[in-house]
């Protein structure tokens, strides 16, 4: 949880009756000290210690507790700290002085609990969201077990079936990880190779699919939008690129460049079927593009294969070497022909 959340939080949910009473308390009694520091050498600021501790009530613990906290600083302020002391409102004005630091007051404490309802309603939204999300997510798990349970019946009792069966059912279990980092995601950092390697894992039939790069740390707005765009060029190679030919491959490597950190990562296909540009721009095509997390996007449709070319910044690089990747069949658990981890292996 970063601080951020840990303040919205404090926001959106109201605190026990304990706490709450404890906090306004400790709201007269700060501002009432420090005026009491103060007073010997300032004059004419009765209320102004009590403006900031009004605003952090009617933040934190709601107007009620607030409201409480301006009457008890309107009159321990006027008691205290106006000559004669120890008399309320003496004069025309410090009744006027009162009064306006009661209007003052009670504009801080609707716009703290305007703020307040805000971000209570926010963050309902977004736990409404996530919960919609874990539900979509565990649906779509759903749906692929029973597609992968309705391979098996179909093929079943079918022994030359046997070896790609087997092969389909393992990619079925890959996708089904795969789509895990696919939803919106919490994370505070992601690295390559890893994130490229579970957004591919799934396509890469035949060890058809190279990854060579230094390994490195990505900010994590860039996690989401980099694995969506690696799902779309592999999805579109496997129905028109190189990996809808047996022959096809593709070489994923990526830099870091020194000076500005910024990561330049380039899909390349080659040896599949001759590409051309597409006519139309689809959904799947928007994903291939700039944006928050991704500063450049170029996607070329070469006569030998499509070359995209992705930039991101703010990339740290790890203290290692430089980490060749390479699934191969002899690298593959002989029960799941999809491989639980790319083998990586020194440059």
């Amino acid at each position: 949880m970063t601080r951020l959340d840990f303040i919205n939080r404090r926001l959106a949910e109201p605190p026990s009756p304990l706490v709450a009473c404890t906090c306004t308390f400790l709201c007269v009694a700060a501002p009432t000290g420090l005026r009491a520091l103060a007073d010997p050498v300032v004059t004419g600021t009765t209320y102004g210690t009590y403006y900031p501790f009004v605003l952090l009530a009617s933040l934190f613990l709601g107007w009620r507790f607030a409201t409480a906290v301006t009457i008890a600083a309107v009159v321990i302020g006027d008691v205290l700290f106006v000559q004669p002391k120890l008399t309320l409102f003496p004069t025309a004005g410090e009744r006027f002085s009162g009064i306006l630091f009661l209007v003052s007051s009670a504009l801080i404490i609707i716009a703290g609990n305007t703020l307040r309802r805000c971000v209570a309603e926010l963050h309902e939204t977004r736990r409404h969201e996530e919960h919609l999300n874990r539900e979509l997510q565990h649906r779509v798990k759903n749906t692929l077990a029973v597609v992968q349970g309705l391979v098996t019946q179909t093929f079943r009792g079918t022994p030359e079936a046997k070896e790609p069966l087997g092969k389909l059912q393992g990619r079925l279990r890959a996708l089904a990880d795969a789509h895990e980092i696919l939803r919106d995601g919490e994370w505070e950092s992601c690295c390559l190779p890893d994130l490229a390697v579970r957004a591919l894992e799934p396509f890469n039939g035949g060890g058809a699919i190279s990854l060579v790069g230094p390994e490195c740390a990505l900010p994590e707005e860039t996690c989401v939008p980099l694995v969506l765009a690696l799902h779309e060029l592999a999805t579109n190679a496997v129905k028109y690129g190189s990996l809808s030919r047996d022959e096809g491959t593709v070489e994923l490597n990526w830099e870091v460049a020194s000076q500005d950190d910024s990561l330049l990562l380039t899909w390349k296909e080659r040896s599949g079927p001759p590409v051309t540009q597409p006519s139309r721009i689809g959904l799947g095509s928007k994903l291939l593009r700039p944006g928050r997390g991704l500063a450049a996007v170029e996607v070329r449709y070469d006569p030998d294969g499509v070359t995209a070319q992705i930039i991101a910044n703010g990339v740290q690089t790890r203290s290692s070497p430089s980490l060749r990747s390479q699934a191969s069949p002899a690298a593959m658990h002989t029960t799941d022909p999809v491989p639980a981890a790319y083998k990586l292996q020194p440059s």
